[in-house]
C-alpha cells in the first residue's frame, strides 16, 4: 500500500515538472508576460553558452567577433535577464512585430552585441 502510494506520488510529480522540462522555447510574448521570468534561467545559459561556443568557432575559423565580453566577466541569470529585457524593450516594435516568435536567443545576441562592442 505505502508502496503504490509512493508510485503515485512519482508518477504525479513527474507528470506536473514534465511540463517544465520538456516545452518549447518561450515566445517573446510568453517570456515578458511571466511574473516570474526566473523559470527561464536555465534556458537563457543555454542560450548564453551557445553564443559563446559560436563566437569562440567563428573567431577560431574566420578570425570575427561578434560581440566582445570580457573572458572573466560571470553574468548571473539575473544579468542576463536585464540584458535582454533592455533589449526588448529599446526594440519593441520588432519585439512586438515577432512576440509570438521564439527569439530571445536574437535578443541575448543583440544584447551581447551591444553592451560588448569589439573596438
Amino acid at each position: 500500500m505505502v508502496l503504490n502510494s509512493i508510485k503515485l506520488i512519482f508518477i504525479a510529480g513527474t507528470i506536473f515538472f514534465a511540463d517544465n522540462v520538456f516545452s518549447s522555447p518561450p515566445s517573446i510574448d510568453e517570456y515578458m508576460s511571466k511574473q516570474q521570468k526566473n523559470q527561464y534561467d536555465q534556458y537563457i545559459y543555454g542560450l548564453e553558452n551557445g553564443l559563446d561556443w559560436a563566437q569562440e568557432i567563428t573567431f577560431s575559423k574566420n578570425a570575427v567577433e561578434f560581440f566582445c565580453k570580457p573572458g572573466n566577466l560571470v553574468l548571473s541569470a539575473a544579468q542576463l535577464r536585464i540584458l535582454i529585457d533592455k533589449e526588448i524593450e529599446e526594440n519593441k516594435s520588432f519585439y512586438n512585430k515577432y512576440k509570438d516568435a521564439p527569439l530571445l536567443g536574437l535578443a541575448l545576441r543583440n544584447a551581447y552585441m551591444s553592451n560588448f562592442p569589439c573596438k
